[in-house]
Formats: structure tokens, C-alpha cells, sequence
């Protein structure tokens, strides 16, 4: 099936942000039984690299680079084997990598244990991107070289998938985003104007998150609908975000009185709530980014106490915002899947089987959908060209932890739900603060496809 994955090492890229196994991409310093595993899969001793990554999973069940490793050596070098690549951004972003490689992870294992030692299972490579658009598409240039992959789950950020675009485009290698939400990234994707989608999303858009919580502001706030937007003018998800919301807020009638970038070097927390009070605006709508959630923070603790509602988009549901504390009570944010709302489901359930009893957030699920997106398609059209063909030709219908997955002509997720949680102080002395669902709320699917 050409390059064999264990010998796949050419040039930089792969030797330094690629592994299945003969490395740990994690910094730091792996257990002593996890660094044993890794030695062996190298050498290619599959027994025993298995052994000693047992060892380390009984002691640490809650790693999925660890667990892919794993499921890898008890595949070896066997040829009948699928091939499958995730990218995402551990060196600077090790918290949200590891929710997605879990997702990964976890239907990686559900998969090759139902299957035999005569059947073909699922082998998973790690790449590392940095979030950075730039390593990104030498990432993407490393896999599509490599005829084995047969698909990517992937990348994190939007301005990272979309630089990477053009290069799974071109070669033909499909890649399925499980947290790239803006608009941009499907756009001019539809089969309908002679346009092959390869890149398609298990998450929702922006313009689902900016309906959904334009929605809950108008219905269920008691405010005069003027509202101020903080953003990342650097960040196209950011970008795409505010866009959307305010183009929501307009249509209902409201109004935005002041945008404010977050990424401006002069940002000043105090000033820009001072300046939303003057105007009489009573809610504040967060699309900060990743890399901007500081300075959203910042006004987080200044607005504390003003009676404003905040409003925020998913990179704002993160475990960082929960140590604002007080300040950051009951702010409402997007969301695509919480465990809340699925207690007793059997992803829940086989997730803290796997986990030690951790438990998992909507990255999780959603990094789950696209594994098990890949998979049914590989498993029923396994070449590239195929799997592109089947994911986007209508007939193609699974289902993974948040419901069922199927894809517009875009590459859009099919009638994709929105919910939203809001933050809460506990009695617990191990949390103090945790995202609920907002009671009663999950946005009905819509029947249609977004147009662009």
C-alpha cells in the first residue's frame, strides 16, 4: 500500500512532528514504562512495546498518546491496516490536544477491538502543528506524501485548517476539522458549483454558534438588545464569529454599540467597560481566541459587579476561564456537546471506562465524530478518492457521541446542534466552578445546508 507507516521518516517534518509510536511528541519526560514502549515500537518488538505501554496506561489510563501508541504495536507491522493522521497543537496548547487525541483515541480502540487479528484495523499517526499555519502546511505536505493516510482529523485552530486547505485539496486527502468553526473554511466548497469539498467539520460553524446565542439574548435576556463585541482582528475564527453575531444582532433589530480587538497592543480592560456603561450597553459578546482569552478575562473581572450579561464563543469554554471565579459566574457560552446532557450514552459510559473515570468535553466528542466519520468511510471506500466521494455524496449517514453525522455538499456538518452552557459555582472543594447546560436549551437542527 506504499510507504510503510514504521518507515515513514523522510525529511524534517515527519522526524521531528509525526510518530506512531517511536517517539513521544509530549515535552517533558514520559514514565519510565511509556519510555520503554516507545524504545521498543523503534525497534519494532511489538510484544513487548505492548507490554510496557500496558504498564503505563494501568498507572496513567488518562493518556491517549500512550493509548494510540499502544493500539499501533498490537497492529506491528502488519500490512492490513487503515491509516489515519490527527493534527493537533501540543507543544503550545497540550490541554486541548490531549481532549482531541482522547476522542481519537478512544475510537481507534473501540474499533480495533471489535475487530479480529485477520481484520483490518486502525493505525493512528500524531502530528504536532504548533497551531501555527506555517507548520501546519508542512505538516499536511508530510502526510499527503505518505499514500498510506487516508485520511486527517484536523487541524485546531481555523487559520490553521485553512492555510492547510489547498494542500489536502490538491492531493486529494480528505480532512475532517473537529473544532475549526469559521465560515471561511467552507466556503467555495460546494459540490453543486463543480468544487470537491476534502475538508469537512464534525463541529458546527459560526454562524450556528452566532444564531444561537444572538437567539438566547433576545429571547431570554430582559435587556435593551444593545450589545459591545470584543474580538481578534489577527484570528479569522475570531473574525468570522463577530461577523456573524453581528449580523444576527442587526437582523433582530439590535444593536452593537462598540467593537473592541483584543489584539490591539494598547487594549485596556478598564477603559473598554467603562466605555460600554457610558453607552447603556448591557450584554458583552466574547469571540476572543485562543490566544487573546487573557485579555477577554481581563474584562471578565472588570465587569464583575456592573449587572452586564456576557455572552461567549466556544474558545472561551475552556477549564482556564473557570479560574476567573466569581466574576465569570453565569456567563453563557457556545457549546457543541456536553456530557450533562448525555449521562448515561454509550460514548459517555465507554469514555470513563477508558479514561480512569475523567470526564470529557465537546472537543472530545466532537474529535470522536470525525475518527468514526473516517472510519466508516474507509472501511466502505478505501482510497482517497473514494472516502471524498462517499462523505460527500449525500448517502453517507453515522453515528458518533453527539448524534448523527452527515455532511452538506460543502463539507459543513448536516443539521449540526448548538447548545450552551453557562458557568456556575459548586460546593466542591476540587471545583469550584464548572459549565452546566443552560436549562432547557439545545438549538433544533436546521433542515437545510447553510449557503455561502
Amino acid at each position: 500500500m506504499g510507504v510503510s507507516t514504521w518507515q515513514w521518516q523522510r525529511g524534517s517534518v515527519a522526524k521531528e512532528r509525526i510518530s506512531f509510536g517511536e517517539k513521544s511528541l509530549i515535552q517533558g519526560n514520559p514514565s519510565l514504562d511509556k519510555k520503554a514502549g516507545i524504545k521498543e515500537i523503534e525497534e519494532k518488538r511489538w510484544d513487548k512495546a505492548q507490554s510496557n505501554l500496558e504498564k503505563s496506561l494501568e498507572k496513567n489510563p488518562n493518556d491517549p498518546e500512550a493509548r494510540i501508541f499502544f493500539n499501533n504495536a498490537k497492529i506491528g507491522s502488519d500490512d492490513n491496516s487503515y491509516t489515519i493522521a490527527v493534527s493537533v497543537p501540543i507543544r503550545n496548547n497540550i490541554d486541548g490536544s490531549l481532549e482531541i487525541l482522547r476522542g481519537v483515541s478512544q475510537a481507534q480502540n473501540e474499533f480495533n477491538s471489535s475487530r479480529g487479528k485477520s481484520q483490518w484495523r486502525l493505525k493512528v499517526a500524531i502530528a504536532s502543528d504548533d497551531n501555527n499555519p506555517e507548520v501546519a502546511q508542512d505538516v499536511a505536505t508530510a502526510l499527503v506524501i505518505n499514500p498510506d493516510v487516508l485520511g486527517v482529523v484536523g487541524h485546531y485552530a481555523s487559520d490553521v485548517t485553512i492555510a492547510a486547505k489547498n494542500i489536502y485539496t490538491s492531493k486529494k486527502l480528505v480532512a475532517i476539522t473537529p473544532i475549526s468553526t469559521s465560515v471561511d473554511l467552507t466556503k467555495n466548497s460546494d459540490s453543486s458549483k463543480n468544487s470537491k469539498p476534502y475538508i469537512f467539520r464534525t463541529v458546527p460553524s459560526d454562524s450556528d454558534s452566532a444564531k444561537a446565542l444572538g437567539d438566547y439574548m433576545f429571547n431570554k435576556l430582559n435587556t435593551n438588545n444593545n450589545v459591545a463585541i470584543f474580538y481578534n482582528s489577527s484570528s479569522n475564527y475570531s473574525k468570522s464569529l463577530k461577523s456573524e453575531f453581528m449580523t444576527v444582532v442587526k437582523n433582530k433589530g439590535g444593536q452593537v454599540s462598540k467593537e473592541f480587538d483584543l489584539n490591539e497592543q494598547d487594549f485596556n480592560a478598564d477603559l473598554s467597560v467603562k466605555q460600554v456603561i457610558d453607552k447603556g450597553t448591557q450584554v458583552l459578546m466574547l469571540a476572543a481566541d485562543t490566544n487573546t482569552l487573557p485579555q477577554a478575562q481581563k474584562v471578565v473581572v472588570r465587569a464583575a459587579k456592573k449587572n452586564l450579561n456576557i455572552l461567549a464563543g466556544d474558545d472561551v469554554y475552556t477549564p482556564d476561564t473557570l479560574k476567573v471565579g466569581d466574576a465569570a459566574v453565569e456567563m453563557v457560552v457556545a457549546a457543541f456537546w456536553h456530557i450533562d446532557n448525555a449521562p448515561n450514552s454509550n460514548f459517555v459510559n465507554k469514555s470513563k471506562e477508558l479514561w480512569g473515570g475523567a470526564t470529557v468535553n465537546w472537543r472530545t466528542a466532537l474529535a470522536y465524530d470525525a475518527t468514526q466519520a473516517l472510519i466508516d468511510a474507509i472501511q466502505r471506500a478505501p482510497t482517497r478518492s473514494e472516502v471524498q466521494q462517499f462523505l460527500s455524496s449525500g448517502k453517507f449517514k453515522t453515528t458518533g457521541a453527539s448524534g448523527d453525522i452527515e455532511f452538506c455538499p460543502s463539507g459543513d456538518r448536516k443539521n449540526p446542534y448548538i447548545e450552551l452552557v453557562k458557568i456556575v459555582s459548586t460546593n466542591s472543594s476540587d471545583n469550584l466552578y464548572k459549565f452546566v447546560p443552560v436549562e432547557a436549551y439545545k438549538d433544533k437542527p436546521s433542515s437545510d445546508c447553510p449557503v455561502h
